[in-house]
């Protein structure tokens, strides 16, 4: 598809990505790094399909931000918890905001190699409880691609309103590490004492800023209870999770052909392509997105279990075959009145199996 880079090439960066109306293709600009990642060289490639999968980054919530990259008490990020593990443990006070599965697992790890009754530890997340995943095998079939070729059909007021609301599908945490976290507090009461922890979901950070003498103070609202306090704390971790990386400016300068829908975002068909003028699509050529299409896929967007399935929809559809074939139907529920008189009666053979990563929210 592509002249200049004909093979697979890593330590390269991609800059922009243009229409080029005479060449009927798109052009992709790129600066080739060395191996310190510095600009070795630029170069520009010309093809009829781009395929974009630029992944996640750790997301810092902004009343949070002021902590990051200034000097003082440890504030880190659960992604780079273990390398600041060991600095984490020697802290006083430690408080982990997050309440999904790297909060609880980060939250339990420190709990477990804390003494007894010393433990000075706090956990708190948005989420109006520390809920566990849904995973019970029906539930899972909400990651599956019946389910998300259901909630691309339909209207987008209602999309909008599901993703919120199905939290506990991708961002709760399994049920084993809950009862872990319970069974060694539990543990800790046996001989009449009690952990010196603070467990309170519903609660958003406000603001932070850091206090003289090496110490963090926290403004706390419990979003029930409407009642406020300020927490202050000898580290803490930031297990905010991730979001996906913007596609702007990689496709600004896509911007006058891209189609948005009625909240300015960009409109994705059912095959993972960028809605884009007649003009693209009548030429054959297509921006396909992975990742980034939560708002017209669901919360089957960024599971490793529909990976496949994603990957193969994109190949099929560039190479214009079906060179990896696809199942039918694959979940046992039917999810909407229309697709009964749609689906196959007998389920393929080899059903797909839904998995379910975890992603964190405070």
């Amino acid at each position: 598809m592509c002249d200049h880079l004909p093979a697979l090439h890593f330590g390269h960066q991609v800059d922009a990505v243009h229409w080029h109306p005479e060449h009927r293709l798109f052009e992709v600009d790129f600066t080739r790094l060395d191996a310190d990642g510095r600009a070795a060289s630029t170069g520009r490639a010309h093809t009829r399909h781009v395929v974009l999968g630029i992944g996640t980054e750790p997301h810092v919530p902004a009343p949070l931000r002021p902590l990051l990259n200034t000097p003082g008490a440890p504030v880190v990020h659960a992604a780079d918890y273990l390398g600041h593990r060991d600095t984490l443990l020697a802290a006083g006070h430690i408080t982990v905001v997050g309440s999904g599965q790297s909060g609880a697992e980060i939250f339990l790890d420190l709990l477990r190699h804390r003494p007894a009754g010393r433990e000075r530890l706090t956990w708190i997340g948005r989420t109006e409880a520390f809920a566990p995943m849904e995973y019970s095998k029906l539930g899972l079939e909400h990651f599956t691609p019946d389910y998300t070729r259901y909630f691309h059909a339909l209207p987008e007021p209602v999309r909008d309103r599901l993703v919120p609301a199905q939290w506990q599908l991708h961002k709760a945490i399994d049920a084993d590490t809950l009862a872990a976290i319970h069974d060694e507090l539990y543990r800790r009461t046996l001989h009449g004492g009690w952990p010196d922890t603070v467990l309170t979901p519903g609660v958003r950070v406000r603001a932070a800023e850091r206090r003289p003498a090496h110490a963090i103070e926290l403004h706390l609202e419990h979003t029930q209870q409407g009642a406020s306090t300020r927490l202050t704390t000898d580290a803490v971790v930031l297990a905010t999770g991730h979001r996906r990386r913007p596609l702007t400016p990689l496709l600004d300068g896509l911007a006058p052909h891209l189609r948005h829908d009625g909240r300015g975002r960009p409109r994705v068909d059912e095959r993972h392509r960028l809605v884009m003028d007649p003009a693209v699509a009548a030429a054959g050529c297509h921006v396909h997105v992975q990742n980034a299409e939560l708002h017209t896929h669901g919360v089957g967007t960024p599971d490793l279990g529909l990976a496949a399935w994603r990957s193969a929809t994109i190949l099929n559809t560039v190479t214009g075959k079906d060179t990896y074939p696809l199942p039918a139907r694959t979940a046992f529920t039917t999810f909407g009145l229309r697709e009964q008189q749609q689906r196959p009666r007998t389920p393929h053979p080899h059903r797909a199996r839904a998995l379910t990563p975890s992603a964190d929210g405070i």
